[in-house]
């Protein structure tokens, strides 16, 4: 998936934030292989930072941040790579949907709170932030609700 072209920046070059989330995907990978995935790091929205950790699930890695949740994005490994630009539009999204008022992190839940489905295609996953960004007055091409 490409950058989104509002988040990218000039010459193609991602912020360190999304450089650092990409990194901490890769390592994990790197040093669990197959057993890290399906397990969740804590990143900063602010930075992309994070305390290392891999937990075994998203409310884990949310009740560990010690009432601080809403400062995290709450990435989830999977098989495939995680490369700069989709940690940029990761961390896009996260600090989207937090500025919009919408939490996706509840301590108290049994899985840890919401997550947002990622949507495919670079042009879906653009009409899904275009969405967000105007409040769900539009809404996001090609998604099919349930019942529908």
């Amino acid at each position: 998936m490409g950058c989104l072209r509002e988040r990218r920046r000039p010459l193609g070059d991602h912020s360190d934030a999304a450089k650092r989330v990409s990194d901490l995907v890769r390592l994990h990978k790197a040093a669990l292989n197959q057993a890290a995935i399906g397990k969740f790091l804590a990143v900063a929205l602010a930075d992309g930072t994070s305390d290392g950790v891999l937990y075994d699930t998203k409310r884990d890695a949310v009740r560990h941040q010690k009432h601080r949740e809403q400062l995290y994005a709450f990435v989830c490994i999977s098989p495939g790579d995680v490369t700069p630009c989709e940690a940029e539009e990761f961390l896009a999204t996260a600090r989207m949907l937090y500025d919009k008022g919408i939490r996706l992190t509840d301590p108290d839940h049994a899985k840890g709170g919401r997550e947002v489905i990622q949507r495919a295609a670079a042009e879906d996953q653009r009409s899904l932030m275009r969405s967000i960004a105007n409040g769900g007055r539009t809404r996001p091409a090609g998604l099919v609700y349930p019942g529908e």
